[in-house]
């Protein structure tokens, strides 16, 4: 706890404006990315379930 505080001080004297500019078509950009994860993240749950599904479903002759 002792250096907590210092280390907190310390690091907000260092902090510098970063000048960043999001521009309209930004969020346009991480919707976009967000939609993109979700479809990769469904089809990759898919393929595994189904695998994983058949792994257990498997008839034994």
């Amino acid at each position: 706890m002792k250096i907590l505080f210092p280390t907190i001080a310390f690091s907000a004297a260092l902090i510098l404006p970063a000048h960043a500019y999001l521009d309209p078509g930004m969020g346009s950009m991480v919707l976009q990315a967000i939609i993109g994860a979700v479809a990769v993240g469904g089809a990759a749950i898919s393929v595994y379930w189904n695998k994983l599904k058949s792994l257990f479903t498997s008839k034994k002759k």
